[in-house]
């Protein structure tokens, strides 16, 4: 990777963890190959590969280097980590001057800790993508996208970039084209790729087959489950499709801005949907599926933008209400999508591409 600026992404995803931090680097990944950098990704083990490489827009766009480790125990990958880099960058040693010579190492997991950094930014420029605020991060740049509030944590980072403008939403998500509809006709439904408690199948049984009468009114529309074959019950989602016209499940889509744009309102776990749903327009309830989502969701509740159900299975009384009370206001949805759209402008990835590229 010699000649242009090299940036090599270090993430992972699998069942447990699901896939937001390979989709966000992915996209903060080709926003900056659109700036000319060489970029590659370095993962843990093959199930990360996979999941990695299904996500892909042509196959091999990235090279991407396995280390054979557990995702779980990243300081125990540093030695293979670093003679690796430095074999591929012939940039060995320490970091001179600035750091800033030398190829960025750009970091997205919650299992690092403050040694990782330690060593780690003794050899490369390092960058990391948080959203937990666990400790003081001695790196060369964070972002937090989720909050524009300083933290004691990033004391030590030399860059930081923080808020909304930050978010590293794909291209397809700058300026979308979306119309609140006079009447509701269909409502997505993101989850995760994973949807560990199985909140998209709850929901799904909730409207049509139980005997509630308030759900009656929901019965008529046509509900887009955005899902994946990892999902433990993705074969049970498509058989609930198979017997119900008003079921579609959607995997692999490259599309998303259009698919959200087809819709006239949403449900979402927490993450980065919900941002993408906040560019387009689509009015959103969200629910927390995991902790580390909780400021994503309280953030966009406190703005007045997406209200916040609650926790997985004990959010879904508040998610049924709201998509009743919204479906009969158009008014309130125009609302909400003008709120949604003023805040987030889609453009988080090319920011950070910059901010790497031209420090």
């Amino acid at each position: 990777m010699s000649g242009l600026p090299s940036i090599y992404f270090r993430t992972d995803g699998n069942t447990e963890i699901a896939t937001g931090h390979i989709m966000r680097c992915l996209t903060i990944a080709r926003a900056c190959a659109k700036q000319n950098a060489n970029v590659a990704f370095i993962v843990s083990d093959e199930e990360s590969l996979a999941l990695l490489q299904e996500r892909f827009d042509v196959s091999n766009e990235f090279a991407v280097y396995c280390l054979q480790s557990d995702y779980r125990r990243m300081h125990e990958e540093l030695p293979v980590l670093i003679d690796w880099l430095d074999a591929q960058t012939g940039c060995k040693g320490a970091v001179s001057g600035a750091g800033l010579s030398k190829p960025w190492l750009f970091v997205d997991s919650y299992f690092v800790t403050p040694a990782y950094f330690a060593t780690l930014g003794a050899h490369y420029p390092v960058a990391y993508l948080d959203d937990l605020s666990s400790f003081s991060y001695n790196v060369d740049l964070v972002i937090n996208y989720d909050s524009e509030t300083d933290s004691p944590y990033y004391t030590n980072a030399k860059r930081k970039l923080l808020g909304p403008r930050y978010t590293p939403l794909r291209e397809q998500f700058i300026q979308p084209v979306y119309t609140v509809r006079p009447s509701v006709q269909n409502i997505l439904l993101s989850t995760g790729g994973t949807d560990p408690n199985g909140i998209a199948e709850c929901l799904l049984q909730k409207i049509f087959d139980t005997p509630d009468e308030s759900c009656r009114p929901l019965r008529i529309y046509d509900y887009h489950i955005v899902t994946s074959t990892s999902n433990s019950r993705y074969h049970t989602l498509l058989s609930m499709a198979a017997t119900n016209p008003h079921i579609h499940i959607h995997t692999g889509v490259s599309d998303m801005a259009s698919l959200m744009a087809s819709c006239d309102l949403a449900v979402s776990a927490g993450g980065t949907t919900l941002c993408e749903l906040c560019a387009v327009g689509v009015p959103t309830v969200s629910y927390l599926m995991a902790e580390n989502q909780r400021t994503a969701v309280e953030t966009f509740a406190k703005e007045g933008l997406i209200p916040f159900a609650g926790v997985n299975n004990s959010a879904l009384s508040n998610i049924l209400r709201f998509l009743t009370q919204m479906s009969e206001d158009e008014n309130a949805r125009k609302k909400s999508s003008q709120s949604m759209r003023a805040f987030l402008d889609g453009r988080g990835a090319v920011r950070i591409a910059e901010a790497l590229l031209h420090p």
